[in-house]
């Protein structure tokens, strides 16, 4: 399709729904309106529970274990500190500490101190996935304290590792073998007390490092530094921030909206949208040639094919049913650019008409010879020599099935008088 042709296409189908291009260009104008409006000029605000903290505690464990007894490694009295595994018979004596830390926030604090209180507790326990059969607590530790900000309390325990254990077996001797796996933690709890907007707030936390008892050794678990902190919320009005589909889509839709509009606009006022008698006949024709094109065999005919009698067709479609009645192809000449079905009888054409813009239609070549455009329109057409009006000595005529080169084989076939 040339571009001609896509023009005079566009401009009918403009014509054609020109209330439904106007009224969806307007939609598009008013939809990127509002998203760049909302984008830019007045975007919207939403409203947002911020939370505010005041102060905090925080809190961390560490652990060492003083060597007591001989071995070929350690030296007795050396301190071996955070290690994972530690030896019963070399190191039995577990000690551990619990750092609480109060820091007190810029934004919302008011530098008064707290009041702070930590235990520290054994707990032994029996469980499996499915129930807890016993559990065992006994504080080891305590302290308080009053914290100012930066400053920080240490809660110091011992754990003999040997006792415990024992402990643990004698408990389960006791409540015979409950299935449960027994487990071993110091737990640590922390209570600060302080001010929060003049009013007094209190703030816990809790944590716990796992120990592993049984055998030669013992280990400790991982353990992350925990905090809490006193908070306030509040509420606010935040702008809303936009992605790029109203920050950039917007923008685009109003353009390409407007200039929609204001194109239909212009080719409306021009009168440039109607199509006129010829355009609308030029598109019919490229319709049918298109609809029709496997019945038309591109050839250059001879001269003498246009001393027979000719009858003009109204278009090209009535030229294809005629060459289907009468059993023969059409031949574009490219010679003149026309349509032909030739019978022995007459010669039925039809002229194209010229393309809107076009400088002329093809000018005629008197060549005599029905040379073929290519070897597919000679397999496929019905353009054969000796077309001059004139019978064969034989008289046996000649006939080229135009559909032989094609699928269906239906097609009809050019007619010359040898």
């Amino acid at each position: 399709m040339t571009g001609e042709t896509r023009w005079l296409r566009a401009r009918a189908f403009a014509g054609e729904w020109f209330t439904v291009l106007a009224a969806a260009f307007v939609v598009l104008a008013l939809a990127g309106g509002y998203a760049a409006g909302t984008a830019y000029a007045t975007p919207d605000t939403e409203t947002e529970r911020q939370t505010v903290e005041h102060w905090a505690v925080s809190g961390d464990f560490q652990h060492s274990a003083t060597v007591t007894r001989e071995n070929p490694v350690f030296p007795v009295g050396a301190t071996l500190d955070d290690r994972s595994t530690y030896f019963v018979s070399a190191t039995p004596v577990f000690d551990g500490t619990y750092t609480v830390s109060y820091s007190d926030a810029a934004a919302g604090g008011t530098g008064e101190p707290v009041e702070m209180a930590a235990t520290a507790t054994l707990v032994l326990q029996s469980a499996s996935e499915d129930a807890v059969y016993w559990t065992d607590r006994e504080q080891v530790a305590a302290t308080e304290a009053t914290l100012a900000d930066g400053e920080s309390a240490t809660l110091s325990f011992s754990l003999n590792a040997t006792r415990v254990d024992q402990r643990a077996a004698d408990i389960q001797q006791a409540l015979g073998d409950t299935g449960g796996e027994v487990s071993t933690s110091v737990v640590v709890d922390v209570n600060a007390t302080g001010s929060v907007a003049g009013t007094e707030r209190a703030v816990t936390a809790s944590q716990s490092i796992p120990l592993r008892l049984g055998g030669s050794t013992y280990s400790v678990g991982e353990t992350e530094t925990a905090r809490e902190a006193a908070t306030t919320t509040r509420t606010v009005e935040v702008t809303q921030s936009y992605g790029p589909s109203r920050t950039v889509g917007g923008p685009l839709l109003l353009v390409a909206g407007l200039a929609g509009l204001g194109a239909l606009a212009v080719l409306r006022r021009r009168d440039a949208l109607a199509l006129t008698a010829a355009e609308r006949e030029y598109l019919a024709f490229r319709d049918d040639r298109a609809e029709f094109d496997e019945w038309v065999v591109r050839a250059r005919l001879p001269p003498s094919v246009h001393d027979r009698e000719r009858a003009d067709a109204e278009s090209l479609a009535d030229l294809v049913d005629y060459a289907i009645d009468a059993d023969v192809g059409v031949v574009e000449d490219t010679g003149t650019g026309s349509f032909y079905a030739v019978t022995r009888e007459v010669v039925v054409a039809f002229d194209p008409p010229a393309e809107p813009g076009a400088a002329s239609p093809f000018a005629a070549d008197d060549d005599e010879d029905a040379d073929t455009e290519s070897l597919a329109d000679l397999v496929g057409g019905d353009a054969d020599d000796g077309a001059n009006g004139e019978e064969s000595g034989d008289g046996a005529t000649h006939r080229r099935d135009a559909g032989d080169a094609r699928e269906d084989g239906d097609a009809p076939t050019v007619e010359p008088e040898d």
